[in-house]
C-alpha cells in the first residue's frame, strides 16, 4: 500500500463495516474479474471505495444533540425559539421536520401522508435539519 492510505484513517470507527462491506463487493464482482493477476490491485481498489463511501457516510450523520445537550422539558424559552425558528423554514422543510422529528412518523408514513416519494422525504429531510442547524447556530 502507498504512503498515503496507509496514513489515512479511512472509516476508523466503522472499519468491520468497511470490511465486510468490501468482501461483499468483491464477491458479487468476482465473476467480473478478467484478469486473475489484477487480483490484489482489484481487491485494493475495492476496499478503498468503500472505506471511503462508509467514512462520508459517517460524516454525513451528524447527531442534532448529544445527550447532555438536551434541554429540560419545561424549557419555555427553548421550545419558543425553536417553534420561531420552525416557522420561519419554508412549508416542505418544516412540514416534513415535524412530521419525521417531532411527530415520530416513519419515513413511509410520511412520503404517503405528503403525497411524495420516499426519496423526496429523504431529500427533504436532509434539507430541513442542515437548514435548521445552520440557523440554529446563528
Amino acid at each position: 500500500m502507498g504512503g498515503d492510505l496507509r496514513d489515512a484513517q479511512f472509516a476508523r470507527d466503522d472499519t468491520a463495516d468497511a470490511v465486510q462491506e468490501s468482501l461483499i463487493a468483491v464477491f458479487r464482482g468476482l465473476d467480473r474479474l478478467t484478469d486473475p493477476t489484477a487480483f490484489y490491485a482489484w481487491v485494493r481498489t475495492i476496499a478503498v471505495r468503500e472505506a471511503l463511501r462508509i467514512a462520508r457516510r459517517g460524516s454525513r450523520e451528524q447527531p442534532v444533540a448529544e445527550a447532555d445537550d438536551t434541554p429540560d422539558p419545561g424549557d419555555h424559552e427553548l421550545a419558543t425559539q425553536v417553534h420561531d425558528l420552525l416557522r420561519r423554514m419554508p412549508a416542505v422543510h418544516r412540514e416534513v421536520l415535524v412530521l419525521r422529528e417531532l411527530r415520530g412518523l416513519g419515513e413511509q408514513a410520511t412520503s404517503e401522508l405528503l403525497g411524495v416519494s420516499p426519496g423526496t422525504v429523504k431529500s427533504r429531510l436532509h434539507r430541513a435539519r442542515n437548514s435548521f442547524r445552520a440557523a440554529w447556530l446563528r
